[in-house]
């Protein structure tokens, strides 16, 4: 159980990292940021998910999984920043951010696992 628990504890803190810096490098007047993160974050699950279904062991899963993609991908950022563009009444900026963020990363995951499965 504690080799879990650090397996997923330092994927998920490498993960952050990369999404921080990310963010931090790519954020002016729109989250790019952000999106950049989802979408790359998606695509790469689904490339790790179509890989896990051959003959990965829980390891790698709880690692690159849970832990990496976890830590990388967090909608929280995308609910903070889409309830604060609500808030000031930028409805472009919200849409285009909520679409491309949503759409966006279910067609990077399904691409990602197709890629692996195929």
């Amino acid at each position: 159980m504690w080799n879990n628990i650090l397996l997923v504890g330092l994927g998920g803190g490498i993960g952050s990292i990369l999404r921080y810096l990310c963010q931090r490098s790519l954020n002016w007047q729109f989250p790019f940021g952000t999106v950049v993160v989802n979408i790359i974050g998606c695509f790469l699950i689904g490339l790790l998910w179509g890989l896990s279904l051959k003959t990965w062991d829980e390891s790698k899963k709880l690692f690159l999984m849970t832990g990496l993609c976890g830590g990388f991908t967090t909608f929280s950022a995308f609910s903070h920043e889409s309830l604060q563009m609500m808030m000031e009444h930028k409805w472009f900026m919200f849409f285009l951010y909520a679409g491309t963020s949503i759409l966006g990363g279910m067609i990077a995951t399904f691409i990602g696992f197709k890629i692996t499965t195929s």
